[in-house]
């Protein structure tokens, strides 16, 4: 009973929003930063990235006027790619649900968001890049992985993009151009398009819409006691 009117006198606790508000304050951030990494497969086999990166390049300028730029990689090979976005929570999804937009566009098959991470301690790139993997593969499909080999690939597309990041310094300087141009030559640990098939069926990651549906929309909740009728009388304390 002590503690209990100790805790009272004490008046009320910090939530763990509070909490977390805090710290972020204390470490000087006006800006909390969220990077989503996110999987596709093509039905129309690419041999170059413009294509893809005119239909995502447009998404990213139009999101990027609202409050900060979006910044990332696009990685297209012939028959999926990958793309990790950074910026603001509203902003990214906003830029998702343009690709749920333009998927027809580019015939855009399954779409799985393999990683998504709030209040990162810092971007991996610097701007929005783009580039092109060719791929002498013939496989046109792969079948799913199991919930160990999701996570496993997902973990090591995660590893590839944060070497990546470092390597591409601005998108007008030679060097960076030069990378771009070669990327499995040139930089680090770069996921064949086999890996990156058999992720995009997988089961145990959601498609962009399900993620929309679970993050991006207005929680709605049906009480059990809100669907019986006559309503039950009020509980008296």
């Amino acid at each position: 009973m002590a503690d209990l009117r100790t805790q009272i006198e004490a008046g009320p606790r910090d939530s763990l929003l509070d909490v977390i508000l805090a710290r972020v304050a204390k470490a000087g951030k006006n800006v909390l930063t969220t990077r989503i990494v996110y999987v596709a497969r093509l039905n129309q086999r690419q041999n170059q990235v413009d294509d893809i990166k005119a239909h995502l390049s447009r998404a990213i300028d139009k999101h990027s006027q609202d409050g900060g730029e979006v910044t990332g990689f696009l990685l297209v090979y012939p028959l999926c790619y990958i793309h990790v976005i950074e910026g603001k929570t509203t902003q990214l999804m906003g830029v998702l649900r343009e690709v749920l937009g333009h998927g027809a566009d580019v015939r855009l098959g399954e779409t799985r968001v393999v990683s998504s991470c709030e209040d990162v301690p810092g971007r991996y790139f610097n701007a929005w890049y783009a580039a092109f993997l060719a791929s002498n593969s013939t496989a046109e499909a792969m079948d799913p992985l199991d919930a160990f080999g999701a996570v496993k690939t997902a973990t090591d597309i995660n590893a590839f993009l944060r070497k990546a990041g470092p390597e591409l310094v601005t998108p007008n300087d030679v060097e960076t151009r030069r990378k771009l141009a070669s990327v499995e030559s040139c930089l680090e640990s770069v996921p064949a398009q086999e890996l990156v098939l058999s992720l995009t069926p997988t089961e145990d990651a959601p498609t962009i819409s399900e993620y929309l549906d679970i993050f991006d929309s207005p929680v709605n909740v049906d009480l059990e006691s809100e669907q019986v009728w006559p309503m039950p009388p009020p509980l008296k304390y």
